[in-house]
C-alpha cells in the first residue's frame, strides 16, 4: 500500500504539480511584410520584392515537472528558473512589460530606418513622424513582445522607403535589438531562433555579433542550409544581405 501510494504521489508530482521553471522552446518564424506598412500606399511591398524578411520569436512555456525533465534533455530547449526570467513579476506583468518594450522597439526601428535612408522625422507623443507624410510607416506586431524584432522591422522599412528589392527574392531572417543610430544589440534565445528559421527554410539568418557563435554552433548541429552572419549595425546588415545576394543569385 505504501509503495503504491508513493508511486501515485510521484506520478501526481510529475504530471500536475507546478514547477519553478520555465522553458525556452523554438517558436515562430514568420514574414514581417504584413506587419510593416507604408501608409501612403497601404502597401507592404517594396519595388519588386519577392523575397521575405522573417521575424523569429522564442516560445516560453511553464511545463509540469515531467515537461521540465524532457526539456532538460532536448538540445533545442533551455530550462530557466522562473524568478530568473520573470524578475519577481507575475507572468501577466512580464508579458505586459514585453509588449511595452516591443512598442519602443518599433519606434527605434523606424528611427533607424529613417536615419539610414536620410529621411527627416520628429518624435512626438511617442510616435515617429516623418517630414513627408508619404514616408509614414506603421508597424503592427500583433501578439509578439520584446525588443529583438527591431532589426528585422528596420530592414523591412528600408525596403519600403527606398523602393528597392533589398531581400533579392531570398528568405532573410534577422534578429537583434536596434537603437535610433542603427546599432544592433544581443538578444536571448538565439539557439531556439536558429532552430525556427532553419525549419522555415531561411537562406540567411542575420544575428547580433554577440550571438553569432551560438547561432553558428546550432546551425552546424542542425546541418541545414541557412547561412549565419553576425552584424553590429543596420548598415552592416544591409551590406551583408547585398553581398550574400550577389553570391547566391549573381
Amino acid at each position: 500500500m505504501l509503495a503504491g501510494g508513493a508511486t501515485a504521489l510521484a506520478m501526481w508530482l510529475l504530471l500536475y504539480a507546478p514547477s519553478p521553471y520555465v522553458v525556452y522552446e523554438p517558436g515562430i518564424a514568420v514574414p514581417v511584410e504584413s506587419m510593416v506598412v507604408l501608409e501612403s500606399t497601404n502597401s507592404d511591398e517594396g519595388a519588386s520584392g519577392e523575397g521575405d524578411f522573417v521575424l523569429t520569436a522564442v516560445r516560453l512555456t511553464a511545463p509540469n515537472i515531467w515537461g521540465v525533465i524532457k526539456a532538460g534533455v532536448d538540445r533545442n530547449m533551455d530550462v530557466r528558473w522562473k524568478r530568473q526570467v520573470f524578475g519577481g513579476k507575475t507572468k501577466n506583468e512580464y508579458v505586459d512589460r514585453l509588449n511595452d518594450i516591443m512598442s519602443g522597439s518599433q519606434n527605434t526601428a523606424l528611427q533607424a530606418a529613417y536615419n539610414y535612408s536620410k529621411i527627416k522625422y520628429r518624435v512626438e507623443n511617442g510616435s515617429v513622424i516623418p517630414e513627408q507624410t508619404a514616408d509614414a510607416i506603421t508597424i503592427k506586431a500583433n501578439e509578439i513582445g520584446g525588443p529583438s524584432a527591431g532589426l528585422v522591422f528596420a530592414l523591412q522599412a528600408i525596403e519600403l522607403l527606398e523602393q528597392e528589392d533589398l531581400s533579392r527574392g531570398l528568405k532573410i531572417a534577422a534578429t537583434g535589438t536596434i537603437d535610433a543610430a542603427g546599432n544592433v544589440g544581443a538578444i536571448g534565445g538565439v539557439k531556439q531562433k536558429t532552430v525556427s528559421v532553419t525549419g522555415y527554410g531561411a537562406d540567411l539568418f542575420i544575428v547580433p555579433k554577440g550571438n553569432e557563435k551560438e547561432a553558428r554552433r546550432t546551425a552546424k548541429r542542425l546541418n541545414g542550409d541557412t547561412v549565419i552572419v553576425g552584424v553590429s549595425s543596420l548598415a552592416e546588415a544591409v551590406q551583408a544581405i547585398s553581398a550574400f545576394a550577389v553570391e547566391r543569385t549573381g
